[in-house]
């Protein structure tokens, strides 16, 4: 299976952006982040003490509809507990993310949001990052859904989360914690319980103990796990900003 593909700063007039494809799914989100601005006609629903959080979906050319505003709302709750918006020019200022739909499969009306969850959070994630908007750590996510026999079917399309009989799209802080469960569908919590500790070996790989007694976190018998890749996308777009200064010394 591919890994998916990122890179940062692919708009000239955002202050961060991103861009995301999940070459399993086919999904190719392109993000924004503003930061810190204001909101103009939202001073009622600016926070006095820390930053507003805005987040938009934008399916392709479609207009939104309820599925674009739930998935906003999961999308905004997730990254509020990440975003540091008490810090120095973020009190009663927004933080507005637009994610849009460039690619792949789209989500018919009413369908479900949960396939293209992971790739929206990465996308916002490394916009946040682009924009150098405070962050207390980072995430990594997946979805995996379950079929009628119980096998387990990482980021599956569209097609295979609606012959699913459940779909999971869990969400992991950088240091291991479980930040997002989002379930449809009918499952049992041993299934869950499956479900979470491959969907952590997904994020964050197995664990290992090595011959000093040191924990390590390994890949994973996919591929290199996703917190790696976001690592690696913000360690490639630092080395191509500062090769000269690299270079020079």
């Amino acid at each position: 299976m591919g890994g998916p593909i990122a890179s940062l700063n692919p708009l000239n007039r955002a202050d961060g952006s991103a861009s995301y494809k999940c070459v399993s799914t086919g999904s190719n989100i392109l993000g924004s982040v503003n930061a810190p601005i204001e909101l103009p006609g939202r001073r009622d629903a600016l926070k006095p003490e820390e930053a507003t959080i805005e987040v938009f979906v934008k399916p392709g050319t479609a207009p939104g509809g309820v599925g674009e505003r739930y998935i906003e709302g999961v999308i905004r709750n997730a990254l509020g507990r990440l975003i540091l918006g008490r810090e120095n020019g973020y009190p009663r200022r927004g933080v507005v993310i637009t994610l849009a739909i460039v690619g792949g499969e789209s989500v018919g009306r009413g369908g479900s949001y949960l396939p293209l969850l992971p790739a929206l959070l990465h996308t916002a994630a490394l916009a946040l990052l682009s924009a150098s908007v405070p962050l207390s750590m980072t995430l990594s996510a997946t979805v995996l859904a379950v079929d009628s026999s119980g096998e387990i079917i990482r980021e599956p399309s569209v097609k295979d989360a609606k012959a699913a009989t459940s779909l999971h799209a869990l969400a992991f802080t950088s240091k291991g914690q479980l930040l997002l469960n989002e379930s449809e569908g009918a499952f049992d919590f041993g299934t869950w319980e499956t479900v979470y500790e491959r969907a952590l070996a997904i994020c964050h790989g197995t664990s290992t103990l090595s011959s000093d007694g040191d924990v390590a976190m390994t890949e994973n018998v996919d591929s290199q796990p996703l917190e790696g890749v976001l690592r690696d996308t913000v360690q490639d777009q630092i080395h191509s900003e500062y090769a000269w200064k690299i270079d020079a010394a």
